[in-house]
């Protein structure tokens, strides 16, 4: 079909006025399936003048890149137990991250409108593949009931 001027598009049989099966659902939508959904055809403009090897260039390039996120490695965790003031927290990691060089963000959680705000700060030299250690102060205005850490290593990008 030259459908070459025309929008993509799907087509499907028309379902007769008279089509009315009797039965359970799932054999009603299984017949409507097989006699109407599965005669379907899909027209894309264009689609005649992508050749085989750009189709497997395309998957090529799609595998690569989803090799490539596969590989990102990401942890994520929660601290509940919050200390009013100056808190000292340390992190541990349930598997090893593949180098110290991974990126850190943290979210603060309040139970209600904060009147001040948390600050959080690495501390110095701990930074380690199986985990860190990081000080928070959260003010009694902040009202801050759990901190959420990830961790990403993007080296592999």
């Amino acid at each position: 079909m030259n459908n070459q001027s025309s929008p993509a598009q799907l087509l499907f049989p028309t379902v007769p006025a008279n089509y009315c099966p009797e039965g359970k659902w799932s054999d009603i939508l299984n017949s409507f399936i097989t006699l109407y959904l599965n005669n379907g055809t899909v027209n894309i403009p264009f689609l005649n003048e992508v050749t085989p090897q750009q189709i497997t260039t395309l998957q090529e390039n799609v595998l690569s890149i989803q090799n490539q996120l596969d590989a990102v490695s990401y942890q994520t965790g929660s601290i509940t137990s919050i200390t009013t003031g100056i808190g000292t927290y340390t992190v541990t990691f349930s598997s090893a991250m593949p180098t110290s060089a991974y990126l850190i963000t943290m979210n603060f959680n309040a139970t209600a409108t904060p009147t001040a705000l948390p600050a959080w700060s690495i501390s110095s030299g701990t930074k380690a593949t199986t985990g860190f250690q990081f000080f928070a102060n959260c003010p009694s205005g902040s009202n801050i009931s759990s901190i959420v850490w990830s961790v990403y290593d993007l080296s592999v990008l």
